[in-house]
């Protein structure tokens, strides 16, 4: 009778373990695709409707904020959020904030400065189409073709294509920057500098998460399994999801941009970024005042002081 209760035990631990294992899986390489609820107009913006096609076929879009200076930012999103950033009004399992964040506040107070500004949906994400590979988010390894994309876009236009040109690329958006510039770098001429907030390794985030979701037993326990469903169900292997063999290639002034206190990263990986980046020149910004990691997401929208004064100095 033992017998039978152990080999019970062991089913429904197996059955747990495998499940958990598969669901956590699918949260890397199925990211939420939230709602875009408001547009620049209601931020007192005029903007343009844009479209265009990544070369696998991927129909991008997003909105085109015209301004007074001849110089252009590029604003790439979150994984998981939108052009929009993310709103309290969707409601998910996975979604780990719950607190507004409008990537829209900050476009303005680029507006304000005279920049037009392009902003877009990634693949998978927002108004954008789904990708070929039945929607596998792989942050930054396929989503890279939407940033080429978007520089196509823009040398196909007479009003933009001989602007001087500046990222403000966040998490996903900034992995997905920083590899398009290394893969396709004649995409680029125009591009005067970067302001990366937060780019990631994909093995990092989900290992610091499972830490505290699992504790730091549970995370080792269940590390190798997730790691191995993300490539059963047709995921990169997760220690190539990250910018990592791809910064050495930039060649324009770049600054990183960390929050001191995330809990859901190794500060060590984004300082592995920044000491493998080339001098062109790069500097580092620390966020001291927030303690949850989307809470930098909206630090420019109150404070855009640091992110303006990098693009006055490069464009």
């Amino acid at each position: 009778m033992i017998i039978i209760y152990i080999l019970i035990a062991i089913v429904i631990f197996a059955i747990i373990y495998f499940s958990t294992a598969y669901f956590l899986a699918g949260t890397v390489i199925h990211l939420n695709r939230q709602p875009v609820p408001k547009t620049p107009k209601d931020y007192g913006m005029e903007y343009e409707k844009i479209e265009f096609k990544a070369s696998d076929g991927v129909t991008i879009r997003g909105w085109l904020i015209p301004g007074d200076k001849n110089k252009l930012i590029v604003m790439t999103h979150v994984g998981g959020l939108t052009k929009y950033g993310s709103t309290i009004a969707y409601k998910n399992i996975t979604k780990l904030y719950n607190k507004e964040i409008q990537f829209l506040n900050t476009a303005k107070n680029l507006h304000n400065q005279g920049y037009w500004v392009l902003m877009f949906d990634f693949r998978n994400h927002g108004e954008s189409d789904a990708s070929p590979n039945k929607g596998i988010a792989s942050v930054g390894l396929e989503e890279y073709k939407d940033v080429i994309a978007t520089m196509n876009y823009i040398q196909k236009r007479e009003d933009l294509n001989k602007m001087p040109v500046g990222f403000v690329s966040f998490c996903m958006g900034a992995n997905s920057t920083i590899i398009a510039m290394s893969k396709v770098p004649n995409a680029f001429k125009n591009v005067k500098c970067l302001f990366a907030v937060q780019p990631i390794s994909m093995e990092v985030f989900i290992r610091t998460y499972m830490k505290i979701v699992l504790t730091p037993i549970g995370q080792k326990i269940f590390m190798p399994m997730v790691k191995k469903f993300v490539i059963m169900r047709g995921g990169e292997p997760m220690e190539k999801m990250s910018p990592r063999d791809y910064v050495k290639d930039l060649r324009v002034p770049t600054m990183y941009v960390q929050a001191k206190n995330d809990p859901w990263t190794e500060l060590s990986d984004i300082e592995g970024f920044y000491r493998d980046t080339p001098d062109n020149p790069k500097e580092f910004f620390w966020i001291n005042d927030t303690k949850h990691r989307f809470e930098s997401y909206s630090y420019f929208e109150s404070k855009p002081e640091k992110m303006l004064s990098w693009l006055t100095r490069w464009m």
